[in-house]
């Protein structure tokens, strides 16, 4: 029997290819891996924090918008959050008032004649 001296190519092929795709889905199910161990990580990082400077602020900004008093820097005076949103509604209503006692004097003051 004889012997050939050629290469098998089409083995060569094979394990080429086969390789690549090892690789392949070897690295991205690496990536995968690694993403979900860092998802998981930063979910129980943010579980078992605590939001004490944010709860601070927040507690401060309430604090602030609930006192009379007046800014120092401005010179502007401020009042309760509640206060203000009464004296808008209330402002609102009078101009809402106004504007239905002009419309109808200007519909009683329209000329008998031209009608």
């Amino acid at each position: 029997m004889a012997q050939y001296d050629d290469l098998n190519v089409s083995r060569i092929f094979t394990v080429g290819v086969i390789s690549v795709v090892v690789t392949a889905v070897t690295a991205l199910a690496v990536q995968v891996f690694y993403f979900s161990i860092s998802q998981w990580h930063l979910e129980a990082k943010s579980a078992m924090g605590s939001y004490q400077r944010q709860n601070e602020v927040l507690s401060e900004q309430a604090e602030r918008i609930s006192v009379y008093g007046v800014d120092e820097e401005t010179g502007k005076i401020t009042i309760p959050i509640d206060k203000a949103i009464e004296l808008v509604v209330a402002e609102s209503k009078n101009e809402e008032k106004q504007n239905d006692a002009e419309k109808k004097a200007s519909n009683d003051q329209v000329d008998p004649s031209q009608a």
